[in-house]
């Protein structure tokens, strides 16, 4: 009959013995703090997320624009801003991302984009898609 092993303790092969050359030593604690680094590094990340998952959204409001106002219930940017596009035009989409505003417009023989910050209320670009300006 065989005998069974004898149970192998998983702590041993880390503890130091005084009979270990050095560099075997040096092998145990780089072994031990690349895994506490690990650790750290792992609980740094689950934290970020948490963080990040559970945080209210901050939306800044610039000093210049006096007509704009941040709403406390739904966190949004709002703005009373009037839009001059040429005459006769119709507005076809537009777009919000962050603090621009992107309108698509068309009209008569002319189509482009006006791309606004809110904050300021200033137009950033015009883009002219066909036609002339």
């Amino acid at each position: 009959m065989t005998q069974a092993p004898e149970p192998v303790d998983t702590f041993e092969l880390l503890r130091a013995r005084p009979d270990d050359p050095p560099n075997i030593r040096a092998l145990r604690i780089a072994v031990l703090v690349m895994s506490a680094i690990l650790l750290v590094g792992l609980a740094t990340v689950v934290a970020r997320v948490v963080y990040l998952a559970t945080r209210q959204p901050v939306l800044a409001t610039s000093s210049l624009s006096s007509n704009l106002q941040t709403q406390t219930a739904g966190g949004l940017l709002t703005a009373d801003l009037s839009v001059a596009l040429p005459a006769g035009s119709k507005v076809r989409s537009q777009s919000l991302s962050g603090n621009r505003l992107a309108v698509h417009y068309e009209g008569a023989g002319s189509e482009g984009i006006l791309i606004l910050d809110l904050e300021t209320g200033r137009p950033l670009s015009h883009v002219h898609l066909s036609g002339t300006k």
